[in-house]
């Protein structure tokens, strides 16, 4: 094999052993998290470790591969295996460093930061002289360490999770039936979906599960949007001449049905900050126009949904109040337009 040759496999094999590193920091972390659960410290700090070396940012939501992201904190847990094997420097170190605990809560930083500190100062004591027999001294009573409490869940709020979970799969499987997967809405579902999923298997607090019920939700209302693409309209092969009034309606109205027909495709699009603001410069200019109101209220609702701000649903209540002030709506808005939370929404709104 010539010089050259070889260089290029070493070049190779070390850049396929870089590559494998790589992309292995998260089995490190998983295996070290369920060392952690069991309380066997030494492999906690060597697994942590290894994840560590492939990886030394903290991130609640470290990607690992696709779409699937994990509460990313090896400091926290390293620090705290450090502790419970008495390397109390190596735990101080790694403890104020960490941003806060992952999906296995241990316990606050600061209780483990104080003891480690505790525990290294009375390493660092020295040697108490010898006593004489005839004066002994009680040895200190050493505080015992109360081993953290893992927080209660509520069975209500995890069966609801369970639930909602469920319902947004059905939905996602009606969406595959009528043949929208090729939807922005459909992707973005999959996509929340999929970090509910996730979420709902690793949850450990309330606060996990009420945000996990969010999320699938959202997941649910997006696949309700998505819809399969249109039909091409078949051309009639005679037009009707338009009369005079109908060629005057639609010059007047020309710019704006550009503007409303862009402000439709952002809506179904899922582009909803983009349709908010078209549909409120409409509102302007068309101001006793009912369904402008109405798909204006929409569009701030959907974001609401996706930005959990409740501005925006305040915004959205007033549109659908306009709306219904300025027509009737016989059964509510049409379900071919609008999702089923919006319709609710817009049904209860008085």
């Amino acid at each position: 094999m010539t010089p050259i040759r070889r260089a290029v496999v070493a070049a190779l094999f070390l850049f396929a052993i870089a590559n494998t590193a790589h992309a292995s920091w998260y089995d490190d972390y998983d295996a070290g998290m369920a060392a952690a659960r069991t309380g066997n410290w030494g492999v906690v700090v060597s697994k942590m470790s290894a994840a560590i070396k492939g990886n030394p940012n903290e991130n609640n939501r470290a990607r690992t591969y696709g779409a699937i992201f994990l509460n990313y904190h090896p400091y926290y847990y390293r620090g705290i295996g450090y502790l419970n094997t008495g390397k109390y420097e190596q735990a101080i170190a790694d403890l104020e460093k960490t941003q806060g605990p992952g999906e296995v809560d241990l316990g606050p930083i600061g209780s483990h930061l104080e003891r480690a500190k505790r525990q290294l100062a009375a390493a660092s004591e020295p040697a108490p002289e010898p006593v004489r027999p005839a004066d002994p001294r009680p040895e200190p009573v050493r505080p015992a360490v109360t081993p953290p409490t893992t927080p209660q869940i509520d069975p209500s709020l995890r069966s609801r999770a369970s639930t909602a979970i469920a319902t947004a799969k059905g939905k996602i499987q009606q969406a595959q039936g009528r043949r929208a997967t090729a939807s922005p809405q459909y992707a973005q579902a999959m996509s929340i979906f999929s970090d509910a999923s996730q979420r709902s298997s690793g949850a450990r607090t309330n606060d996990d599960l009420n945000a996990v019920i969010s999320m699938a939700e959202n997941a649910a209302d997006l696949a309700d949007l998505a819809m399969p693409p249109s039909a091409p309209v078949p051309v009639s092969p005679v037009m009707p001449v338009p009369t005079k009034p109908i060629v005057v309606t639609q010059t007047v109205l020309s710019d704006y049905e550009r503007q409303l027909r862009g402000a439709l495709e952002d809506y179904f699009n899922g582009e909803f900050d983009d349709a908010s603001r078209q549909f409120a410069d409409l509102t302007v200019k068309l101001p006793n126009n009912g369904w402008i109101w109405a798909f204006l209220g929409a569009s701030q609702y959907s974001q609401y949904a996706f930005e959990a701000d409740d501005s925006y649903r305040q915004n959205a209540l007033r549109s659908f109040r306009k709306a219904k002030g300025l027509r009737s709506w016989k059964g509510g808005l049409p379900e071919k337009y609008f999702s089923r939370r919006i319709r609710r929404a817009f049904q209860n709104e008085s």
